[in-house]
């Protein structure tokens, strides 16, 4: 935490009750986290479906947490927190009563982040949020001072946390939102209290929790009403399908990104080197402003440095700090990452798979491939959180694969059988052929893997977070 807190402050900006302490005294830091915290911290003991922070507060104590906050619930543990205190240790501690503690920390955040007012920006969207993060903050980063949420900081919890990382002379708060329902954005949008929000794409993630695409459009354009609150502006995509359908759904100013030279912002793609890194031209209302050459391969990661650019440049930022900020921006890792194995390549892109990424990622895989003249493989395991329609979803990848003429499919996963099937499906080949394999486990693809593989291939490695497709990797 960078600015502290007066405990008075904590307790009206959540509603707790004191059950010790000095309400006039500081807090300095809040952790959520028993196995790092630091001596001083306030502990902040979070619950959820598989774990319970109450069961460590004795440890962070013992680490010393100036105190530390409790759900009403656990008011019966009051004496065993006494005596491994000490008494007259445990008088000197901050301790608070609240009805839930991820409440507490929340409110904690919405109320900070209004004391210091940075400008804030959200971004959402079913691929490209972490990328267009990556970007907007080394863009904005070269003339003012930034906090973003890092990782996958993109929950209630992570966002709450990263705010506290703002301090007085904070101009921008970048958050990543993410989202696998509906009301979730509308919630962190209003915690951070946008002035800005971005919505990256809109395609088929998180199915299981929705009806249709148009559904998640919607549940992705939450942002909206805080954004109207705020005079604030949302930028859009406009070449998802799904760009006018939203402007028109909203209250809020609207900018767009994309292709089409009847927009506010959009680019014009130039070339692609043999690493599928494209060179392209931004323009803002038909000027040209810049040349930008991505350092990260994929024609879809111009959508995402197109939207960091507008909506840098819509805040008043330099073409020239723009132009550097996403040619020098490091994207966190397993994105459309080159990795060199021997006298193979590999297109790391395992952190997460949709229908939409995937995609994106088979079409750079296929355009890298024929500028290289070597053999596309594409290694894809499950894709997650999709739904009823998730085998079909499968399916049409495989068929997507087919029609894109990819050389060799190697599917692994339960899920990933159907890949195999809509492949096979769409294909000439014969029960026998050496292009297209299946493994239902990562174990039994371990001993295969490299028999499959050839001198010069190009290996794209994609699937769902849960998946760990890495471990993969580290096999080639």
């Amino acid at each position: 935490m960078k600015e502290k807190i007066k405990i008075n402050d904590i307790i009206s900006w959540t509603n707790s009750e004191i059950v010790s302490g000095d309400i006039e005294k500081y807090i300095v830091n809040i952790s959520t986290d028993s196995r790092t915290i630091k001596k001083g911290d306030f502990f902040v003991p979070l619950t959820g479906e598989n774990y319970n922070g109450h069961e460590f507060i004795e440890s962070a104590l013992d680490k010393g947490a100036c105190g530390f906050v409790f759900e009403k619930a656990y008011r019966v543990k009051i004496e065993s927190w006494k005596k491994k205190a000490g008494n007259g240790d445990f008088k000197k501690l901050v301790i608070l009563q609240s009805g839930s503690t991820l409440d507490f920390l929340k409110s904690i955040a919405y109320n900070y982040i209004r004391k210091f007012k940075p400008v804030v920006i959200g971004i959402t969207g079913s691929a490209g949020k972490t990328t267009t993060k990556d970007f907007l903050a080394n863009i904005l980063g070269r003339e003012h001072r930034v906090v973003f949420t890092p990782r996958n900081y993109n929950t209630e919890i992570g966002v709450s946390k990263s705010i506290l990382e703002i301090g007085k002379n904070t101009d921008f708060f970048i958050a990543e939102l993410g989202m696998r329902g509906k009301g979730q954005i509308k919630i962190l949008s209003d915690i951070c209290n946008l002035n800005l929000g971005a919505i990256t794409v809109v395609g088929q993630s998180h199915m299981a929790f929705f009806k249709d695409l148009r559904e998640i459009a919607m549940a992705k354009a939450e942002m909206a009403e805080i954004l109207y609150k705020n005079n604030g502006t949302l930028f859009l995509n406009n070449d998802d399908g799904y760009g006018d359908f939203i402007e028109k759904s909203v209250n809020c100013r609207v900018e767009k990104f994309g292709r089409n030279s009847n927009i506010s912002f959009n680019f014009v793609e130039e070339k692609m080197d043999d690493l599928g890194r494209f060179t392209f031209d931004f323009f803002k209302n038909d000027k040209k402003i810049i040349n930008i050459s991505l350092n990260i391969s994929g024609y879809h990661n111009i959508y995402n440095a197109c939207c960091a650019a507008a909506i840098s440049l819509y805040s008043g930022i330099s073409s020239k700090a723009i132009k550097e900020g996403i040619e020098g921006a490091v994207i966190e890792g397993s994105r459309m990452e080159i990795l060199k194995r021997k006298d193979r390549m590999i297109l790391d892109d395992c952190y997460n798979a949709n229908p939409l990424s995937v995609k994106g990622a088979i079409d750079s895989l296929v355009l890298i491939s024929k500028k290289r003249n070597v053999r596309s493989v594409a290694l894809l395991g499950d894709m997650l959180e999709l739904g009823r329609g998730s085998n079909r979803l499968h399916q049409e990848i495989g068929e997507y694969l087919s029609g894109k003429k990819v050389d060799v499919l190697i599917a692994v996963g339960t899920l990933a059988r159907n890949i195999y099937e809509g492949f096979r499906g769409k294909s000439s080949f014969s029960k026998n052929d050496s292009s297209c394999f299946y493994f239902s486990n990562k174990e039994e693809l371990s001993v295969k893997i490299n028999d499959l593989l050839e001198p010069g291939d190009l290996i794209l490695v994609k699937g769902s977070r849960a998946n760990k497709m890495e471990d993969i990797i580290n096999l080639i």
